[in-house]
Formats: C-alpha cells, sequence, structure tokens
C-alpha cells in the first residue's frame, strides 16, 4: 500500500482511512480492490480562478505535497489551506494542479505606512519585519504626528493591525511615547504567518469599550 500511495501522490495513511475494508494495511493480495484518488488528464489541472494580493500561482511537480512546499517557503500549512478554496481537499494533490503561495519576504521588511486622509498633514508611519531565530515574525508598528486620538471620536489610544488573507489578522495595542506628543509604537511577534502584501493599518481605539474607528495609516507589507 506504500508504493500505491506515492504512486497516487496521497499518504500512507489516507490510502488507508479511505479503504477500511482492508483489515491489514500490511498485507495486501493481487485481486484485492482500493480505492484510490481519480487523478486529472494531463493539461487537466485543477487552477484557482484568482490568488490573493501577495500571492503567486504555483504548479505542482512529481512528488510534492502541501506540507513539503510549505515547508520550503517556511510558512504554516494553513495559510496554503485556507488560500485554495479549489483544491477541497490538500492531502490530495496532482502534478499539474496549480496552487496560491504566498510571496516569501525578505527580512528585514520595512513598509511606509500613508495616511489614508491626505489632509492630515505629516502624519506618516512604518511597519518592520524581522525573522527571529526561533522562526518567528516581529512586527513593529510606528506613527509619528498622529494626531490625539479623542480629536477622532470616543478614542483613548491606537492599534496596529495586520491581515492575512484566509485567516483574518492580528490586532495590538500602540503605547504612546511620552517624551514625543503624536508618537506611537507597538509590537507583535506570531507565527510565520507574515507575507508579502498584507495589508497594515494604525486605527483609533477605546481601550475600555474595545470599539475602533477608521483607519488612520495604511500600507501594504514590503509589496514587490
Amino acid at each position: 500500500m506504500k508504493s500505491i500511495a506515492k504512486r497516487f501522490n496521497v499518504s500512507l495513511d489516507f490510502l488507508i482511512a479511505e479503504n477500511s475494508h482492508i483489515t491489514d494495511a500490511s498485507k495486501i493480495y493481487p485481486g484485492d480492490i482500493l480505492c484510490v484518488p481519480v487523478q486529472p488528464m494531463p493539461g487537466e489541472g485543477r487552477v484557482p480562478s484568482s490568488c490573493p494580493e501577495g500571492y503567486e500561482r504555483y504548479t505542482v511537480k512529481k512528488g510534492d505535497t502541501v506540507s513539503k512546499i510549505a515547508q520550503s517557503i517556511g510558512i504554516p500549512i494553513d495559510l496554503i489551506i485556507a488560500n485554495n478554496p479549489h483544491i477541497p481537499d490538500v492531502s490530495i494533490i496532482f502534478p499539474g494542479d496549480v496552487l496560491c503561495v504566498p510571496i516569501s519576504l525578505k527580512f528585514p521588511c520595512c513598509t511606509i505606512l500613508k495616511p489614508v486622509n491626505p489632509a492630515i498633514q505629516n502624519t506618516v508611519g512604518s511597519a518592520l519585519v524581522q525573522r527571529l531565530t526561533n522562526g518567528q515574525h516581529l512586527l513593529v508598528i510606528t506613527g509619528v504626528y498622529l494626531p490625539d486620538p479623542g480629536s477622532l471620536g470616543n478614542f483613548d489610544m491606537y492599534d496596529g493591525f495586520v491581515g492575512i488573507p484566509g485567516i483574518g489578522g492580528y490586532g495590538f495595542g500602540l503605547s504612546s511615547a511620552a517624551e514625543k506628543a503624536g508618537s506611537w509604537i507597538g509590537q507583535i511577534t506570531i507565527l510565520p504567518l507574515l507575507t508579502s502584501g498584507n495589508q497594515i493599518y494604525v486605527i483609533p481605539g477605546n481601550s475600555n469599550t474595545g470599539v475602533s474607528g477608521q483607519p488612520i495609516l495604511e500600507g501594504k507589507l514590503c509589496n514587490p
């Protein structure tokens, strides 16, 4: 069964699970019938209609698995699973299938955040990403010459936010730099989920109610 699993580009565990009538997977005989995935004809690989921003198309080669592809890029497999809905079971992929895979970042990566409303003069920010020795990503967001959050509504703070296709995103509070009014900074350490094209925002918020306002600064993470 191991050689059959390899031939059809699936895991041995998958083949065993789909053939429960074989009571001992180490013993199969000529004439036994197994359920195996139907491979597409040459040139008929499954292709996505489009890929999220910051993703590129990758054509599956013989011997590929989604876990191997994710490992080669250095990302969690969840990012590939979430952004390839045209592949209903990622444990079954075939040569010729096309996947949306993230465009890798080059570290360190720094992006300028610009005001959503150009009328807010001098307001600017940055997003810096570094890959740590443990493989995680460190994201640092700063903003300078930000207006007092109270001038924008019932707000008393600013949040940083990064949007991740298929996952949602992460938000975290920024701290005011007391030595310079209008300067805010914060950081978060997360799994290696950050890729090119991720949306970055600085948003006013209320620390008591958790309500957020409209973004003040925005940018795309190290967009190629």
